[in-house]
């Protein structure tokens, strides 16, 4: 009930703001905009002081100095706004003096181009993403308080855009809106900083201040709401500029104390969180205060039309926005970087701009400062969003595009393949004529071709590198007569050498053209790097099968793991297909037998089928167990090698002692699946081989030293049996699997003496992954 009558609130106050909203759209559009500022002279005449570009009166080319007779056919005075706003609106009709001369003007149409935009559609525009964005987030984050806030805060900068079209018409009621709007937009705005730092220990401001700053703004709004309806000489332009005044100064007091925690706490995670926060009040507020409030208060003049500098405060709900709903921050240190290039070079480019300008045209002070401005800000945006666009790439450089050519040998897996793909791509990219992979031979000092043109600058490519070869590294590059040399790849006995010709029309290579050579044979160098190494492995391997020597460890460790993935798979194969049409077939056969018809003649081969079916079942369980270790990671290596060891003793005629009370320590995934690989593949050696009647296991750990030892009682082998031999080949895979995670093994046997096998591991002994090693 209590969340039905909230969302009712909200949704009643949405609607009063919605009709507040199209109000201040119907004034603007149904009202002219005259744009004529005016005060009474020493003679008691109403004189205009300024007149604004967008505006009727511009477009009719009324001047600045010349006097108004009469408005609407009544003397000026007779109207309050004349008096108390000390501007001109509601006009149907004007008569003024000039140089002596009366001119009559009449208004025909409510507004224009210019005001139709700057004052409806743009301000519209600004309100409802405003007003989408504080629904959003309403019904995205509605139990964080500090939403609250936001969404006042953006209904109050909507709500202030909007009015200023309508209240710039003298409509009392929008004057009202544009007030309180304005001077809640900077109560919000540090309130809003004041809750929102809180949440990470921050205390933004004192809340004596924050209470303060309210107090101050609302005493403001009333007296202004009081000016407007009670004439009290030119008590209302006081107001707005003190409102103006208190706008700004309460921003760039926010700006400060942003600035003095940034200092405070720039080495700390925090700093992110207040970069954002004066970017945001840089890029949002400033262009108003110091190129429309400011100076408008001061010298009485804007450098930029308030329409326009005020249509930047959307940058501050987005950025808030995404603050958060995102609950991260944009990546200030890179967008500021990029800035200030951009800064500097658009500032080089404005002087360069406006000082052509200044010979050829004869402005004011005031259209020079515009201009200047215009420029600089125009230019900065052009350079930005041309990075952010990717226009030059798109434009000059989509031909030098690597994407096709790295998906393409991310699939290749021979040498020789990579070749003719790498000749293939500079062929299609680049105007030449011939290309070439060249092998120089160190010790032979000469080349030959890998692939390619077979016309290549064989003598000029050997006497270079023979000259420069301790110079030479994979990615140089160096000129020839007639073409690029680039080191693709260097080995022990070789280097590898891509040799471009110049190209057709005989001009150079320009440089998009040579990064593109670079970044190619970048690519290609690691890929050429990898079958280098996968080589090297491969021969390593090779070597140690030929010559029976000890595999590295961590080949060994990748070995066994890709064997114990596909174990893990046939296993799951196994449980998943085998082991499920079997039980099938089992209860398909056990319904059968329940059918008391059957005679027994039907019956007894059933019941033959149900039991070796069951087996089959039984068996398949039992194959899937052995090949995929149950619960090991979940209860342990004892429990794993309990269970298995009772597999064991119901299906062989031997007898299994496991002891393991001294048994404290926590091994790694690899470590542990190697000690029951080993118990498993000496139990099944016992059970070929050993003829035994009693095994004893024990695993015991001291410190970080894991034991395990095995004794059978069995027929033994000769001491000096070599563990290649055919009988003992599962004890060489069990000294791999030892050898796998650094550890050591020995075995004790004689003839017809029994087997006795110990294995000691080290649990703090930091095992690489293979992928490190390489």
């Amino acid at each position: 009930m209590k969340g039905d009558l909230h969302e009712e609130v909200v949704c009643f106050f949405l609607a009063i703001i919605m009709l507040i909203g199209l109000y201040m759209a119907y004034v603007t559009m149904t009202e002219t905009y005259v744009g004529l500022d005016v005060k009474e002279n020493n003679y008691g005449q109403w004189e205009i002081t300024k007149v604004d570009s967008i505006g009727w009166a511009a477009q009719r080319k009324i001047q600045t100095g010349d006097i108004i007779t009469e408005i609407n056919g009544k003397t000026p005075d007779s109207f309050h706004f004349i008096k108390q706003y000390g501007v001109v609106g509601h006009l149907d009709q004007m008569t003024v003096l000039r140089n002596g001369y009366q001119l009559e003007y009449e208004v025909q149409a409510p507004r224009n181009y210019n005001t139709l935009l700057y004052h409806t559609l743009l301000p519209m525009l600004v309100f409802l993403v405003l007003i989408g964005f504080s629904v959003y987030i309403y019904w995205k984050k509605r139990e964080d308080k500090v939403v609250f806030i936001l969404v006042a805060f953006f209904v109050a900068v909507g709500l202030g855009y909007l009015s200023a079209g309508a209240s710039a018409r003298t409509d009392s009621f929008a004057r009202i809106i544009n007030s309180l709007s304005m001077m809640m937009v900077p109560s919000f705005f540090i309130h809003f900083h004041y809750r929102y730092f809180f949440n990470y220990q921050i205390q933004f401001m004192k809340k004596k201040y924050l209470v303060m700053i309210y107090a101050v703004n609302v005493f403001v709004v009333l007296l202004g709401m009081l000016s407007i309806f009670v004439y009290i000489g030119n008590l209302y332009a006081s107001i707005r500029n003190a409102q103006l005044l208190l706008f700004s100064l309460e921003f760039l007091l926010s700006f400060v104390v942003l600035i003095y925690h940034y200092m405070k706490f720039r080495k700390t995670v925090q700093r992110p969180i207040l970069q954002n926060a004066i970017f945001g009040i840089v890029v949002s507020f400033f262009p108003f205060i110091f190129l429309t409030a400011l100076p408008n208060i001061i010298f009485g003049v804007e450098l930029i039309p308030a329409s326009l500098s005020a249509a930047c405060l959307i940058f501050l709900p987005v950025f808030f926005l995404y603050l958060v709903i995102m609950n991260q921050v944009f990546d200030i240190d890179f967008i500021n970087s990029r800035l200030r290039y951009y800064a500097l070079i658009s500032l080089i480019l404005t002087g360069i701009i406006i000082g052509l300008v200044l010979f050829f045209t004869n402005l004011s002070y005031l259209e020079w400062a515009r201009l200047t401005i215009l420029t600089y800000g125009s230019l900065i945006i052009i350079f930005y969003l041309e990075e952010k666009l990717n226009v030059r790439h798109r434009l000059f450089q989509k031909q030098f595009n690597l994407d096709h050519f790295s998906y393409d040998i991310a699939k290749i897996v021979k040498r020789e393949e990579l070749d003719k793909r790498l000749i293939k791509e500079v062929r299609e990219v680049l105007p030449i004529r011939n290309v070439s992979l060249v092998s120089f031979n160190k010790e032979q000092e000469s080349t030959s071709l890998s692939a390619g043109d077979e016309v290549y600058p064989k003598e000029l490519i050997e006497m270079y590198i023979k000259y420069y070869d301790s110079m030479l590294s994979i990615g140089s590059q160096f000129s020839i007569e007639g073409g690029l040399c680039y080191i693709i790849s260097e080995q022990h006995d070789s280097i590898h050498v891509l040799w471009v010709q110049q190209k057709a029309n005989y001009t150079p290579f320009n440089q998009d053209e040579q990064s593109w050579l670079k970044m190619l044979v970048h690519y290609a160098s690691i890929v050429y790097e990898n079958f280098q190494l996968i080589e090297g492995v491969t021969e390593d391997m090779k070597q140690s099968l030929d010559n029976d020597q000890a595999m590295p460890s961590w080949m060994l460790r990748l070995l066994f793991r890709l064997s114990e993935k596909e174990r893990t798979r046939l296993s799951s194969d196994l449980h998943d297909s085998a082991l499920q049409e079997q039980l099938v077939w089992y209860r398909k056969v056990e319904d059968l037998l329940e059918n008391d018809q059957l005679s027994k003649s039907i019956r007894e081969p059933l019941i033959e089928l149900q039991k070796g079916l069951l087996g089959v079942v039984e068996q398949i369980r039992e194959t899937c167990t052995l090949l995929r270790p149950p619960f090991l990671k979940e209860t342990g290596i004892v429990e794993a090698l309990s269970y298995l060891i009772q597999q064991y003793r119901s299906r062989e005629s031997f007898d299994i002692e496991f002891i393991s009370q001294e048994f404290k320590a926590n091994l790694g995934d690899d470590q542990a699946l190697v000690i029951y690989r080993v118990v498993q593949e000496l139990l099944n050696n016992a059970s070929k081989h050993s003829e035994a009647s009693h095994i004893v296991i024990e695993v015991k750990s001291e410190g970080h030293a894991v034991f395990l030892s095995y004794k059978d009682n069995g027929v033994g082998f000769p001491p000096k049996t070599p563990y290649s031999s055919g009988q003992n080949m599962g004890l060489v895979g069990i000294r791999q699997r030892v050898n796998s995670i650094q550890g050591s093994m020995e075995v004790f046997s004689s003839e017809n003496a029994g087997v006795e096998v110990a294995i000691l591991l080290q649990t703090d002994l930091e095992i690489k992954n293979y992928s490190e090693v390489m």
